[in-house]
């Protein structure tokens, strides 16, 4: 038996993982199998008790899941879940080989560490990120301590990826534009359909740039962070689609500002890698002197959307609701409890974990780093004006109205 163990790769066009399990079982005969272990993370809990996956951010990874069966059984390809831990599957499955992708945060490693202790024969790849270690420039025990030089360095380079096709028919309409920002279905198709509507809708990529920052709608960004978290699309795809249509532009800033974002998350992978558990630290990994203290009730009406400002209510109610949030608004939620309320950043961080459909270990804690100023941001304090920011990106009212029902 060949196993795949489903991580934050589950997608079967431009991945190694399953071309490598595929290609193993013709060698062999041996049937493929993909698992995808829960890891007892449904029912447990975070810092201060929050717990480590709402309701919805469960549904959205179980709905993903379907998806992807659905897609494996075309192969005759059984996907299993269990709720205990992969090492028990494993230990009672034992099979030929082991395939899977390999991840950078802490207790991720940690986990393929102790696979690797079952003394399996195993397979390892890159799915994650748009680089391996060995494409870093510089090397990544050179990693640059800001995003900058990263970004130059990386765009001087000039990569470009070479991609299989979707591995099964997909046929997906992309849904019409609410207000809604993410009306989207997990799995594979919708992240695929989702990627092309955007890159051909005259108000999508060729004006990612110039509307990345709103609010309302399905339309003002990507979208795509809930499926590059779950890996439904990969990284390297959305990179090489940007470039072939910044060719067929002549050349588009709009455009390729989403590869600068791509960037900006390809570097928080290579600073939790190799930040290791202090990433998840009150220091962070900066070792910065702790500023913030913790208070349950402050805490609690920012949860709830209930602190009087109305921006951020409305911003942790369209969180709470819907399990997404657009990156304007996060920031800003982000400092307000660390700098309005002056609360321990990682309480914060860990309620994003908990709710947002799109948590990625790299992406969220390192960004509240940055933001709490323990970690790559070389400003000292990153503190956002709520009431400037309001009138700067809702100018109308039209987000806070929608979510406080004003």
């Amino acid at each position: 038996m060949i196993v795949w163990w489903l991580r934050n790769d589950q997608r079967l066009s431009d991945n190694p993982c399953w071309e490598a399990a595929r290609e193993l079982a013709a060698e062999s005969g041996a049937e493929v199998h993909a698992v995808f272990a829960w890891n007892g993370l449904e029912r447990a809990q975070g810092l201060g008790g929050i717990p480590r996956m709402s309701p919805q951010r469960i549904a959205w990874i179980r709905e993903g899941l379907e998806a992807l069966a659905r897609e494996l059984r075309q192969w005759k390809v059984p996907l299993h879940q269990t709720e205990g831990s992969i090492l028990d599957w494993l230990n009672a499955n034992r099979p030929e080989t082991l395939v899977y992708s390999r991840a950078v945060a802490y207790d991720e490693r940690k986990q393929e560490a102790e696979v690797a202790a079952l003394g399996l024969n195993v397979r390892r790849f890159w799915t994650h990120t748009l680089l391996t270690p060995d494409q870093i420039p510089g090397g990544l025990d050179r990693l640059s301590p800001t995003f900058t030089p990263f970004r130059h360095r990386v765009e001087r380079e000039a990569f470009q990826f070479d991609l299989n096709a979707p591995a099964v028919e997909l046929d997906v309409t992309s849904p019409t534009s609410s207000l809604q920002a993410f009306p989207f279905d997990a799995g594979e198709a919708a992240a695929l359909a989702r990627l092309n509507a955007y890159l051909a809708h005259p108000d999508g990529a060729a004006s990612y740039k110039s509307r990345r920052n709103g609010l309302l709608g399905s339309e003002f960004s990507t979208k795509f962070s809930p499926w590059l978290a779950s890996g439904a699309l990969s990284p390297r795809r959305i990179w090489q689609a940007c470039l072939d249509l910044e060719d067929a532009l002549g050349g588009s800033l709009e455009v390729e500002w989403i590869r600068v974002e791509l960037l900006w998350r390809e570097y928080f992978q290579w600073v939790a890698y190799t930040a290791g558990a202090s990433l998840f630290r009150k220091r962070g990994f900066r070792e910065v002197p702790p500023r913030n203290g913790f208070n349950a009730k402050a805490f609690q009406r920012w949860i709830d959307g209930t602190t009087g400002d109305a921006l951020v209510d409305a911003g942790m109610r369209e969180l709470a609701e819907t399990g997404f949030s657009s990156n304007r608004a996060r920031q800003n939620l982000a400092s307000y409890l660390i700098h309005d309320l002056g609360l321990d950043w990682r309480y914060g961080a860990s309620y994003f974990e908990s709710q947002l459909l799109d948590y990625d270990p790299a992406s969220n804690w390192a960004n509240w780093a940055y933001l709490a100023g323990v970690g790559n941001d070389p400003r000292p304090v990153r503190r956002f004006n709520t009431a400037k920011q309001a009138a700067d990106y809702d100018a109308d009212g039209a987000f806070r109205a929608l979510w406080l029902g004003a």
